[in-house]
């Protein structure tokens, strides 16, 4: 178990720094992550069109928490253990299983980054005006080409060769989700971060009612919602953008082959903000919640527009990734979500980054 609440030199020097905002929290084998405390919130102090009561986010197997930490980086691998560290170029090329073990095997209360935990905070950064951008054009930010952060590979920002992640943290404070140094960095491009507690299933929507990390993933329930195709692919169209999305509660056409998790045909919206639905379709309030649907669809409306696309493929078994990467452009932003690629894919532009709830 992680010591908290004991003080030691580096945890104090960080509080102290941020006014208590960022702390330093410690694995099974001491190693050191730093990480941002989210404080819970409730649904309908964000909209009401959400519904009411505490975040999902915030309950775990039913229990509310009274806060979760989020890694203030992107995960760097020391040791089989994933750590939130300062200035280092985050582990990439990594699948889905395997950046879950290296959060899972710092102990009791650590695990991956989940999905619920994502949109609480992408549903608190529109809440409060800001969503932040980051190196989403070869080191820089594609809507602010001043915006820089220190590549890697030793390359000038904007230079379309190299492999162009960024030393975690080393963006503005535009590139954190509070738009302050005391803010989780990194959440838009660098790396495209898998996220848990949510899968496809040849277009079936998979995942726990609830914060619950501890649950195995056989026992995640099918929550009735589905992704449909405008299009019926074929294994003729490999990997291509045959049309759109729509979310539903039943099938009519499958992008590729069903039960094959390789890459045929996928679907893609540019702006999430914009997927439809099937006509008279009540969307549930957990879809709302979990940033997969926007409120738009259940007679919402938004103060600003979210940012990010939509990539679906609605056969085989898919896992999110969320956020964008270092040459995604005006496809990455805090809702940029990526149910596209099987659980074993990897690659460069491929991360992770770890959580903890007591």
């Amino acid at each position: 178990m992680p010591v908290i609440f004991v003080k030691d030199s580096l945890r104090a020097s960080v509080e102290a720094a941020t006014g208590g905002q960022m702390t330093v929290l410690y694995d099974d084998k001491g190693y050191p992550s730093y990480m941002i405390m989210v404080p819970k919130f409730n649904l309908q102090d964000i909209d009401s069109v959400y519904g009411t009561g505490v975040h999902p986010a915030f309950i775990v197997g039913g229990v509310e928490k009274s806060e979760i930490f989020i890694g203030a980086f992107q995960s760097k691998v020391y040791d089989g253990r994933a750590c939130s560290i300062p200035g280092v170029d985050p582990t990439a090329s990594v699948n889905f299983d395997t950046a879950k073990t290296y959060c899972t095997s710092k102990g009791a209360g650590w695990h991956l980054m989940t999905n619920w935990e994502w949109a609480a905070i992408a549903l608190w950064c529109l809440k409060n005006g800001f969503q932040p951008r980051g190196n989403t054009n070869y080191g820089r930010s594609h809507e602010a080409t001043y915006e820089t952060g220190t590549r890697q590979d030793g390359v000038a920002p904007g230079t379309t060769s190299g492999t162009a992640r960024i030393l975690t943290g080393s963006g503005p404070a535009s590139w954190r989700h509070n738009n302050t140094f005391t803010g989780i960095s990194d959440l838009v491009g660098n790396v495209s971060e898998w996220v848990d507690g949510l899968k496809l299933v040849d277009g079936k929507i998979y995942m726990p009612s609830d914060n619950n990390f501890n649950l195995a993933e056989a026992n995640w329930p099918d929550t009735g919602v589905r992704f449909d195709s405008t299009v019926e692919g074929t294994e003729q169209s490999p990997d291509q953008d045959i049309g759109d999305p729509v979310i539903s509660n039943a099938i009519t056409k499958y992008a590729g082959p069903t039960g094959n998790d390789s890459y045929y045909g996928y679907t893609f919206i540019s702006n999430w903000k914009d997927l439809t639905k099937k006509d008279g379709y009540t969307i549930p309030n957990s879809m709302l919640q979990a940033a997969i649907a926007p409120i738009t669809l259940a007679g919402g409306s938004y103060s600003q527009d979210p940012k990010g696309a939509l990539y679906v493929r609605n056969y085989g078994t898919r896992f999110p990734l969320r956020g964008g990467n270092w040459n995604s452009g005006a496809i990455a932003g805090l809702f940029c979500l990526y149910l596209y690629n099987a659980r074993s894919h990897s690659d460069s532009s491929i991360g992770f980054r770890l959580a903890f709830i007591g």
